[in-house]
């Protein structure tokens, strides 16, 4: 009972947002879902393509250092955009 007592004194204090917040939100929602799905489609896409390249299989040495270079590169491209927003 005092799940449903929390959840009505919830729904009392809430209000119903104005149009133009909750079309600004639908926006900013769309857009993650947008971006999130073409990202998803992307991955899958590349990974359709690679599947059917038939490379040679790599060592697990080689994979370590190119996830440890993307990793350096996606760092570095964050904290310049950090310092360049400062």
């Amino acid at each position: 009972m005092s799940f449903i007592n929390d959840v009505i004194r919830t729904l009392r204090a809430t209000k119903r947002a104005d149009p133009k917040a909750y079309k600004a939100s639908l926006r900013v929602v769309g857009l993650g879902f947008a971006l999130l799905g073409s990202l998803g489609y992307l991955f899958q896409l590349i990974g359709a393509g690679l599947r059917m390249a038939r490379f040679a299989p790599a060592s697990s040495d080689v994979i370590t250092i190119a996830l440890a270079a993307v990793a350096a590169v996606t760092l570095a491209a964050v904290l310049y955009l950090r310092r360049k927003a400062s």
